[in-house]
Order: structure tokens, then C-alpha cells, then sequence
């Protein structure tokens, strides 16, 4: 009986505070009231891509088209952004993929294997993270665009892309593979796995979560980069990417085109959010520290 009424009065308590009804309706009006307004440009935005120059110039930006719908405002934003748009693509790809499995193995022979000057080697490796990019930036042209010659050419913008994203992602990963059990790799060492089989086999297959979000965030980083592309001076449109590109066409074009530029370029961005997104809900990012 003591028992049920001791539930009974925690349950009472648990409906107070944070928890009680006019708490949850707040928090509730709140989260409306921010996703109404993150979503608000994307949905203005999707608005005036339908549009014509005359609707967008005679009605308000909260209208719907007037005139028609004009969903040729697409065709001509693919038209014009497909190269650079692939281009940004592959570029981005080929420099994430490279960057993941370069710092995942490094991380892990940092992590699981013992050497003199361990912890010097990783302090040093690690100390560009205190320096901003921008002051790197200068330096960073003369040796690619002078010394190396890559002006306006992709091999400018992958090699500065993988050592400028090896940092960060080395210390990520360390750190996540730190939270391993140890147990695991001693196992497969009574196994007869060398280092790289145990690099593949078990580091690779409990790291690839983490891979994942970082990569998402890697590419996301790439593929909005303005400022490096731009000073490279890549306008051919064969070989140039999609945020100077953007930048020099988009005024070239009605308001309704420009609004679907915007959008067609966000594609790669929404398609890959949508992967980590799956990682993100199921919790699998953190996989390694449940074991």
C-alpha cells in the first residue's frame, strides 16, 4: 500500500515543472514557431521559382503564381548549372572518400599501436587546428597555384580539400575509436589479424557511423566553398564548380531562374543530409561507445 501511494506522488511530481501540461504547450508553440521560421525561405523560395518576372515584380512574395506556373524556370537552371554542379560533385566525392579511410587509418594507428614520440607526433599533428584557415590561405595558393602550377585545375582544389580536412577528422575519429573495447582487437590478434586486417575487419566496420557524419560534413564544407575555387581562377565551364559559376550567372538570369538555381543547387546538400539523417535518429554515430 506504502508503495503505491509513494508511485502514485512521483508521478504527481513528474507532472510539475518541465513536465507539467502548460510547460509541454510552451515548448510546443515554441518548436512550431522555430520551424516555421527555418522553413519559411525554403518554402518563399520554392514559391518564386514557379513564377514569372511579371508576377514576381506585381505580387507579393506571399502569392501564388498568377500567370501560370512556370516549372521551365528548372529546365533552364539544370541547363545551366549541370556542368559545374557535376563537376562540384565529383570533386567533392573523390576528396571526402580519400580524406575518411586516410584519417580513419591514421587515427586508428595512433590510437591502437604504440611508437616513441606517440603523443609528441599527434600534438603536432593536431596544433594547425589552432590557426585560422584564413590565415592559411594565402600561403596555401602560392604553393598550389605557384610552386605546384594547379591554377585551374582540379587537382588545386583536392589536394588543399584532403590535407586541410585530415586534422579535424583524425582527432574525431581517434577519440571515437578510443571508446572501443580493447578486448576486440586483442581477439583478432589471437586470430592471426595483422594490423591492417585489424584496421579492416573491426576498426572499419564500428568507425563507419562516425565516418558517415563526418564525411556529411566534410562534403557539406567542400561543396559550399567559394572563397578557395574562386581565387583558383577555374571558369572554364568544363572544369569549374558550382559556387563561383553560381555567383557570375545568376545575375545574368530572371528572378524565377535565379530562385531555381538556388534550389537545384541544393540538391547534392539535400541528398546527402538525408543519409546522415538516418544515422543521426537511430543513434548509429555512437555505436562504438554502446559496445
Amino acid at each position: 500500500m506504502d508503495t503505491t501511494v509513494k508511485l502514485q506522488s512521483k508521478i504527481k511530481v513528474r507532472k510539475t515543472g518541465i513536465n507539467g501540461a502548460v510547460a509541454q504547450t510552451i515548448l510546443i508553440i515554441f518548436l512550431v514557431i522555430t520551424l516555421a521560421l527555418s522553413l519559411m525561405p525554403i518554402f518563399i523560395t520554392m514559391i518564386m521559382s514557379v513564377k514569372s518576372p511579371q508576377d514576381i515584380q506585381a505580387y507579393s512574395i506571399w502569392t501564388l503564381p498568377k500567370s501560370g506556373w512556370y516549372f521551365s524556370n528548372y529546365k533552364s537552371a539544370f541547363s545551366v548549372l549541370s556542368a559545374p554542379l557535376f563537376n562540384t560533385v565529383i570533386i567533392d566525392l573523390i576528396s571526402t572518400v580519400i580524406v575518411l579511410f586516410l584519417s580513419c587509418y591514421i587515427a586508428f594507428l595512433f590510437e591502437r599501436k604504440n611508437f616513441g614520440g606517440k603523443k609528441v607526433l599527434f600534438y603536432l599533428f593536431i596544433a594547425p587546428m589552432l590557426v585560422p584557415g584564413v590565415v592559411l590561405l594565402s600561403p596555401t595558393y602560392i604553393v598550389v597555384a605557384n610552386w605546384l602550377n594547379l591554377n585551374e585545375n582540379w587537382l588545386g582544389l583536392i589536394i588543399p580539400y584532403i590535407a586541410g580536412n585530415q586534422i579535424a577528422s583524425v582527432f574525431l575519429m581517434r577519440t571515437f575509436m578510443g571508446q572501443q573495447p580493447q578486448s576486440l582487437y586483442e581477439a583478432g590478434q589471437l586470430d592471426g589479424a595483422n594490423t591492417f586486417d585489424s584496421f579492416v575487419y573491426i576498426c572499419l566496420p564500428l568507425t563507419f557511423p562516425i565516418m558517415m557524419i563526418q564525411g556529411i560534413a566534410i562534403f557539406a564544407a567542400m561543396y559550399n566553398d567559394y572563397m578557395w575555387p574562386n581565387l583558383l581562377f577555374i571558369n572554364d565551364l568544363k572544369k569549374g564548380v558550382l559556387m563561383p559559376y553560381l555567383r557570375s550567372v545568376v545575375s545574368d538570369s530572371t528572378q524565377g531562374v535565379q530562385y531555381a538555381m538556388y534550389l537545384v543547387a541544393g540538391i547534392p546538400l539535400i541528398i546527402s543530409t538525408a543519409i546522415s539523417v538516418k544515422f543521426f535518429i537511430g543513434g548509429d554515430f555512437a555505436s562504438g561507445m554502446k559496445l
